[in-house]
């Protein structure tokens, strides 16, 4: 496809962005939302972005469950040692929240060892996996976010909001030394905040690779979440946090 001057403008803004509404598409192009729909639409039919829910993306080399498995064996010793920080925390009979992040993926073995939990996630991979350690899994509905398992749109945020979990387990790509949690997709850091908010506490997941790095969309900071798991102490933070 030969694409027009605002279609690359698209892209490039697509590219830097990795996840962008239409309405914010149409402010930075000057175009009505019509048009860059339009645009969006061609781009699409080409293969070179991927619709989805309010906004666009690019369409990944690794995606679906492929991808997933692909980030879920990947850094596996850290992802293993948060999981177990954070699995103290766990009591029988509990509501959980569980994030579509491929390292709170790695806490379902703990939830499998205590008795009448149930767990809600957006995240079909991760309620199939529960599904087999003989968890009760509950995934909350929508539309997978540009071919990944996760879940997303207004059925997704009404199950969220009508449901109070004990515990909200998340992840999320960065966190810098400042404290400042951040992830490439807004619609995944929207989803994880309506979590955090349905819920009567939060716990934030994350290897020490991800140690001292931003992203695109802030989700939060480490003083807005009530438990820190990492797989080592973070030395170089200048926040307060509580660590598990």
């Amino acid at each position: 496809m030969k694409c027009t001057l605002r279609q690359q403008q698209l892209l490039d803004i697509i590219k830097e962005k990795q996840y962008v509404r239409v309405e914010e598409l149409s402010h930075l192009t000057y175009t009505s939302p019509s048009s860059i729909r339009r645009d969006l639409t061609r781009l699409q039919n080409a293969g070179l972005v991927r619709r989805m829910y309010g906004g666009v993306t690019l369409p990944e080399p690794i995606s679906g469950v492929a991808g997933f498995y692909s980030r879920y064996n990947a850094n596996v010793r850290e992802k293993r040692a948060a999981a177990g920080r954070a699995a103290t925390l766990l009591q029988d009979g509990m509501t959980l929240f569980l994030d579509g992040s491929s390292t709170v993926a790695y806490l379902l073995p703990h939830i499998a060892a205590r008795t009448d939990i149930t767990v809600y996630t957006s995240n079909l991979q991760t309620a199939l996996d529960g599904l087999q350690q003989g968890i009760r899994m509950v995934c909350l509905g929508g539309e997978p976010i540009a071919d990944r398992p996760t879940l997303s749109g207004p059925l997704t945020y009404r199950a969220i909001n009508e449901r109070m979990a004990d515990i909200c387990f998340f992840s999320a790509k960065c966190v810098d030394e400042n404290g400042i949690i951040s992830d490439p997709t807004e619609e995944q850091n929207y989803l994880k905040q309506l979590m955090m908010q349905s819920s009567k506490s939060s716990v934030f997941l994350c290897d020490s690779t991800k140690f001292g790095t931003r992203s695109v969309y802030t989700l939060c900071s480490l003083g807005q979440v009530n438990y820190c798991a990492f797989d080592r102490p973070y030395t170089a933070l200048r926040c307060p946090c509580q660590m598990l």
